[in-house]
C-alpha cells in the first residue's frame, strides 16, 4: 500500500488488452495453469462487460466503490474509462496487412488450424470496400497475398487455406515486410492496420519486442496500429506479443476458440479498428486526510511517472472505439473516515488523451465516502463481477488477499453473480472457471 502523504498520485497508460484472461481460460479448460508472470489483472477485468455510460466523443471517466467484505476498513474503488462508439457505416474503409507466423511451432496443438479459423472470421467480417494483404514468415518472410479488394473474398480465403507451418521463426522479418506493405497501401481517408497472428516464439533474427519494433518504429508511429493475436496453449511467448501490441499502439488478444474469434473479429471488429483516443493515460489522486493507503491492482507494466501525466511527448495508450478500460484500487481509509463518511471526495480520477486534431483533452470524476456502497448487495453488479475477477487473479499470483478469502467464499461470491448478471455468458463461464481453480 502507498501512503498518499508520501505519494498521492497514481499514473498509468491506458490498456484495453484481454489476452491474459483468454490465455488463462484456455489453460484452465485444458487442465493446465499459466505462469503467474502472465497474469495481468487489468486484462482479466477488461475482458468483461462493464456498465459505464458511453461518451459522445473521446473518453470519459466514472468512479464507484464498495466496502471490501473481507477487509471492512478498506474499499474497492473502480475507475472506469469508456470510449465513444462508432457505427459500421461511420467507420472509414480499412486496409489490413495480415502477418502470419508460419514457423514449425505452429504445427503444434492445432495452432495453424486456429489461425486459419480466426482469419476466415476476420476476412468474412470486412466490408467489400476494404483491402487485405498477407505476409507469411518462417526463417524468411514473403508476401503470399498482394493487396486485394475484399470484394474478391474467395481469393483472399484461398490464400488463407494455403498457409502451412514451415521452419524457424523470424518475427522481425515478418513484421518489417508487413509494415512495408502497410505503408505502400496507405491512402487518405482510410485506416491501415497490421494484424500479427503468432504463438510468439521468435528464434531467428531479433527476438525481443524492443529490437523488433525498433526496426519499424517510424511506421508504428504513423497511425498504423498493430494488433497482436496469440494462439497456442503450448510453447507460447505471452510477453513478446503483449509488448509488441503495447509498443505498436494497438491491442493484444488471445484466440482460444472459434467463439473467441467471432467475438474479436466478427461482432467486435467495428470498434476494434477505430482509434477513439491516442496517448491516453489516467491519473488518480487520493486525499491524504481521508486515505491512509492505496494499491493499484494490475497495470504493472503500464506505469507512467506522475510528472509526465501532461507530457504528451511520453507515449500513452491507444483506446479504440466502443471499448472500456478499468482500474481497480484497494483503498485503506484513515481511522474515523469509514465510520463517518465525508461528502468531500477522497479520490479524484482524470483521464487525458489527444483528440483527432491532436489537442489534449482532460475529463475528471470524483467520489466521496458518502457515495461508497456499504455492502456488495448495494454495489453495481459489474463492480461485484470485477471484485470476483480481482480475487481470482490475486489467488493465481499468490497475492495479499489469498489468506483472507477462502476457496468457498470465492466460489460463493462468483455463483452469486449469476443472480444479478443472468444471461451474460462470459459471467457464466467465469463462475465455471472459478469452480475449477478454487477447489
Amino acid at each position: 500500500m502507498t501512503d498518499p502523504e508520501r505519494d498521492a498520485l497514481s499514473t498509468f497508460a491506458l490498456d484495453i488488452d484481454t489476452g491474459s484472461y483468454t490465455r488463462f481460460r484456455d489453460a484452465a479448460l485444458n487442465g493446465m495453469s499459466i505462469d503467474p508472470s502472465e497474469v495481468r489483472t487489468e486484462e482479466f477485468v477488461n475482458y468483461f462487460a462493464q456498465d459505464y455510460a458511453t461518451p459522445q466523443t473521446g473518453l470519459d471517466v466514472s468512479i464507484d466503490a464498495a466496502v471490501l467484505p473481507f477487509r471492512p476498513e478498506h474499499r474497492l474503488v473502480r475507475v472506469g474509462i469508456s470510449s465513444a462508439a462508432v457505427t459500421d457505416e461511420a467507420r472509414a474503409d480499412t486496409d489490413l496487412v495480415l502477418v502470419v507466423d508460419c514457423s514449425g511451432s505452429m504445427s503444434e496443438a492445432g495452432k495453424m488450424e486456429t489461425t486459419k479459423a480466426a482469419l476466415r472470421t476476420l476476412v468474412s467480417s470486412l466490408r467489400a470496400t476494404g483491402r487485405v494483404a498477407m505476409v507469411c514468415y518462417s526463417t524468411e518472410a514473403r508476401v503470399v497475398l498482394e493487396p486485394t479488394p475484399v470484394s474478391e473474398r474467395d481469393g483472399v480465403l484461398a490464400a488463407v487455406e494455403e498457409l502451412s507451418p514451415q521452419e524457424s521463426t523470424n518475427a522481425a522479418a515478418g513484421l518489417a515486410l508487413g509494415y512495408d506493405l502497410a505503408m505502400s497501401m496507405r491512402t487518405e481517408g482510410r485506416m491501415t492496420r497490421v494484424v500479427l497472428i503468432s504463438d510468439g516464439v521468435a528464434n531467428v533474427g531479433e527476438t525481443d519486442p524492443d529490437g523488433i519494433l525498433s526496426r519499424i518504429s517510424t511506421q508504428a508511429k504513423t497511425g498504423i496500429n498493430l494488433v497482436s493475436v496469440g494462439v497456442g496453449i503450448t510453447t507460447y511467448d505471452d510477453h513478446l506479443l503483449e509488448q509488441l501490441a503495447d509498443q505498436g499502439d494497438g491491442w493484444h488478444v488471445y484466440i482460444d476458440s472459434d467463439a473467441e474469434a467471432e467475438r474479436v473479429f466478427g461482432t467486435g471488429l467495428t470498434g476494434s479498428l477505430v482509434v477513439a483516443a491516442t496517448d491516453a493515460r489516467a491519473q488518480v489522486e487520493f486525499d491524504p486526510a481521508q486515505v491512509s493507503g492505496y494499491r493499484l491492482l494490475g497495470y504493472e507494466n503500464r506505469a507512467v511517472a506522475d510528472e509526465d501525466f501532461r507530457n504528451d511527448a511520453i507515449d500513452g495508450g491507444e483506446v479504440f472505439a466502443g471499448h472500456a478500460t478499468t482500474a481497480l484500487y484497494e483503498v485503506a481509509l484513515r481511522e474515523g473516515s469509514s465510520a463517518e463518511p465525508s461528502d468531500l471526495p477522497f479520490v479524484r480520477a482524470t483521464v487525458r488523451y489527444l483528440d483527432d486534431a491532436g489537442r489534449a483533452v482532460e475529463r475528471t470524476g470524483t467520489l466521496s465516502g458518502a457515495d461508497v456502497a456499504t455492502s456488495l448487495g448495494e454495489a453495481s453488479p459489474r463492480l461485484r463481477q470485477d471484485l470476483v475477477v480481482a480475487v481470482l487473479t490475486d489467488r493465481l499470483v499468490g497475492g495479499p488477499w489469498s489468506s483472507l478469502v477462502s476457496d468457498s467464499d470465492l466460489r460463493r461470491e462468483a455463483k452469486a453473480l449469476t443472480g444479478v448478471l443472468d444471461g451474460d455468458p462470459d459471467v457464466t463461464q467465469l463462475v465455471q472457471l472459478v469452480d475449477r481453480v478454487a477447489t
